[in-house]
């Protein structure tokens, strides 16, 4: 018999690590350079968009994770069901790096131009799409 809790357990684990360090770096970048001057101010708008325009690539990673999520659910105990969960660890871990990109972005766009606010609208961003990517904690059993 396959037993997935393991892996639901896992899944719920790197979902967890990657909420907090897309949390975590955004706080700590800020705490680090305090004070810091503006470097390119005038890359405030087309950084700020460019961290808007990196959801559509969240969005299209989704269905990949969906997909992967539905496929191991329906193997149960059959032989092809341990890949299926690989596949559905990989499609998370991508889809979670694709949910944190515009946070990073934010970094970036805090970097150039000492704005808080475009910051914490982009880490918000982020964290908005990584909640796509949350195991539902009712299947684990």
């Amino acid at each position: 018999m396959f037993d997935t809790t393991p892996h639901w357990k896992a899944l719920q684990r790197n979902w967890r690590m990657q909420c907090a360090a897309s949390l975590l770096l955004p706080i700590a970048l800020v705490w680090l350079l305090g004070g810091w001057q503006a470097a390119w101010a005038g890359g405030a708008i087309p950084l700020f968009i460019l961290g808007l325009a990196t959801l559509f690539l969240s969005v299209w990673r989704f269905r990949h994770y969906k997909f992967a999520l539905i496929e191991a659910e329906s193997l149960d105990d059959t032989p092809a069901a341990e890949q299926a969960w690989a596949r559905l660890h990989h499609q998370q871990l991508l889809g979670l790096l694709n949910a944190k990109l515009p946070g990073w972005i934010g970094m970036l766009h805090y970097v150039a131009t000492a704005e808080i606010v475009p910051l914490v609208l982009l880490v918000l961003t982020s964290q908005g799409v990584i909640l796509l990517y949350r195991p539902p904690s009712a299947w684990v059993k």
